[in-house]
This record gives structure tokens, sequence and C-alpha cells, in this order.
């Protein structure tokens, strides 16, 4: 399955690219890459994974957006490539948020979709990701 992704196709919005230098120069880092990657779990059955990497693992794909550089997990990538990454900052919290083009339902929470059938149950979230 992932053999055929050879080149992921995800892209951040400009707030993300900010949002994630800001926290890149916050922890000290000199050099990291955002790691991207789903994993089971969440109300809808997969959970988006968001992190700070300092270099990719053997089964990344390496790629960039907006001047930041993504290690994008090749297993899992086949149930989101294509996908957008925002970040909000507003009156109800803060965050990052994942359109996903492959999602067939989202959770209220923006971090757990489904990528077949059936409505994600609404009100059962069980997602901690801060700002959502």
């Amino acid at each position: 399955m992932a053999s055929e992704l050879t080149t992921p196709n995800i892209s951040l919005t400009e707030s993300a690219a900010s949002a994630f230098n800001s926290i890149v120069d916050a922890q000290g880092y000199d050099a990291a890459a955002m790691k991207v990657a789903v994993a089971p779990g969440g109300c809808g059955g997969w959970e988006y994974q968001l992190g700070i990497a300092r270099r990719p693992t053997d089964t990344d794909l390496v790629t960039e957006s907006l001047g930041i550089t993504l290690y994008v997990d090749s297993m899992t990538l086949p149930l989101f490539d294509g996908a957008v990454i925002d970040f909000a900052d507003g009156l109800m919290g803060q965050g990052f948020s994942v359109s996903n083009p492959l999602s067939k339902a989202d959770c209220s929470c923006g971090q757990s979709f489904k990528t077949t059938g059936g409505a994600v149950d609404e009100g059962t979230c069980t997602s901690s990701v801060a700002g959502n």
C-alpha cells in the first residue's frame, strides 16, 4: 500500500507554518521538521498525529511545504494524502486541524476521522488534543 505513494501531497497553510515555527523557536531547536501520521484511535477510528522531529524514521517520506520540512509516515499516508494542515487561534482555543479529502466522516473535535462509510457519533469525542 505505502509503496504506491512516494511523494506525499501534504501541505500547510500560512498560519500552520507560522505556528509551527513559533513552537520550534520556543522549544529552542535550531532545526526541526513536522512529523505527520495517523494512528488507530479517537472516536472516528483514526487520529491525526502531529509532532516535532529532528530526523526522519526509515519509513518516513520527506517533503516540504512553505519552508517547513515534513516527515510523513509512509505506512499511513494512503489515509490522508492530499491533506491540508491549518492552525487557528480564536475565542474557542487554538490548535492545529487537518482537512483530509479522503475522510468520509469527521469527529467534531477535528482530530479524528473515518475513511469508509458511516457517520461519527456526535458528542462522543475522546480526543485530548489541546485547543479543540
